[in-house]
């Protein structure tokens, strides 16, 4: 069956591995024009469009890919579908009206529709995830399902491992979705409206850790914004992102007397902890601004000072 595919990222680009691997033909790939990245902001090709090239796959990289060119070729190319994933665009009705789309989104829809899902999912504690292949529609992440399938959140992950485990998914997902179309009428599942979540793109806001919530909720955090974002927490006048911590059950015996205040830091030889509104966190990896990520033993042989009988904020 001839399809067309959009997407950008490493998300995308493992999500389209499963395609090439499958019995499906590849007419035509869209991803985002090249942006400047690096020291020198050289234009830098996507990781899609770096493994479609390698496989020998047409490329396509509109400004938008709504525009009467892109809708006038996919009219050429005549695809069964158009599957997105990770793409970063918003797909207007004139295109939604040439060719049916298919997008692999990173929730259990109706939960998570928005731009975080992966984020929010693991900041409110969740144990599991899993991708939704649906109909793309005018509206939010609201078109019907095909398929779900369901991943683990453990305590071991943070947001990079969960999109790995989210990409697998997502692309063994979208080729049976595939391989049933091609086999007969496409049936998908309405959304039930009354269960929907949103997930808010994530702001300066959400970077911010409270060390007055429970060291669950501020792991949580912590590892939901790593390694692509970054949480922080202030040392005086120092901003420290916080990559890495353990999960609050390694916390030990609680602090004592005054040292319960949370953001209270407790230095025990190489080790950094930190009160929280209930229980501690040890933290293992940081970075202080304009610096590289260090472990917490390394941090402390360097900035010891700056974080002693310190309370952050």
């Amino acid at each position: 069956m001839k399809i067309a595919f959009a997407g950008t990222p490493r998300f995308g680009a493992q999500v389209l591995e499963a395609l090439i691997a499958s019995s499906h033909e590849i007419v035509a790939v869209f991803t985002q024009p090249d942006r400047p990245a690096g020291r020198g902001l050289a234009p830098r090709m996507s990781p899609v469009k770096q493994l479609a090239l390698a496989a020998g796959l047409r490329v396509e990289q509109p400004a938008s890919i709504s525009s009467p060119a892109s809708i006038a070729l996919l009219k050429e190319l005549c695809p069964r579908f158009l599957t997105i994933a990770a793409f970063g665009q918003i797909l207007k009705q004139d295109l939604l009206d040439v060719v049916p789309c298919i997008n692999v989104h990173g929730s259990l829809l109706p939960e998570y529709r928005g731009a975080a899902p992966v984020e929010r999912a693991i900041m409110d504690g969740k144990r599991q995830t899993g991708v939704s292949i649906m109909d793309v529609v005018r509206a939010l992440d609201s078109g019907s399902v095909y398929l779900r399938k369901t991943v683990p959140i453990e305590d071991a992950d943070d947001a990079g491992s969960i999109y790995e485990k989210l990409a697998r998914a997502g692309g063994e997902a979208l080729v049976e979705v595939l391989d049933r179309a091609e086999a007969g009428p496409l049936a998908g599942e309405p959304q039930d409206e009354s269960l929907v979540t949103y997930a808010e793109k994530i702001g300066p806001g959400d970077r911010h850790l409270d060390w007055s919530q429970p060291a669950r909720r501020v792991f949580n955090r912590v590892r939901a914004l790593s390694p692509h974002i970054g949480a922080y927490a202030k040392a005086g006048e120092a901003q420290l992102k916080i990559w890495r911590a353990t999960p609050p059950v390694a916390a030990g015996k609680p602090l004592s007397g005054a040292s319960l205040q949370p953001g209270k830091v407790s230095l025990r030889g190489e080790e950094l902890w930190v009160q929280c509104g209930e229980g501690q966190l040890r933290l293992l990896e940081l970075q202080p601004a304009g610096k590289r990520r260090m472990s917490a033993a390394e941090f402390l042989r360097g900035y010891r000072k700056l974080v002693e009988d310190t309370v952050f904020g």
